[in-house]
């Protein structure tokens, strides 16, 4: 099974998969405790990835959706968008257990 997510058009009508919504949840909650946002390994090890590019892919996926936007050349360089954060939000209500790992 592959980590990468399902193409723009896959399964869910381009609308954000489950697991992206998860890793989108992630990076919000990581960058609320600790003012900064995760490296691509820290979620990696955190979803079980075998490479940062799988890691690399959600980052562009979401930003696809506008729910994320990528700094160029900015380590931690990730910022949630207004819409990202509210989907997190809604998310994070609905899966507490994304915080406990």
């Amino acid at each position: 099974m592959s980590c990468r997510p399902p193409p723009e058009n896959g399964p869910s009508g381009g609308a954000p998969t489950q697991r992206q919504q998860e890793v989108l949840a992630y990076v919000y909650s990581y960058r609320q405790a600790n003012g900064l946002a995760p490296t691509a390994r820290e979620v990696c090890e955190r979803f079980g990835f075998s490479s940062t590019a799988a890691a690399a892919d959600y980052f562009e996926r979401l930003e696809q959706h506008r729910l994320l936007r990528r700094l160029p050349n900015v380590h931690r360089g990730l910022l949630i968008t207004e819409s990202g954060e509210a989907l997190a939000n809604a998310y994070l209500r609905e899966h507490p257990e994304v915080l406990n790992g």
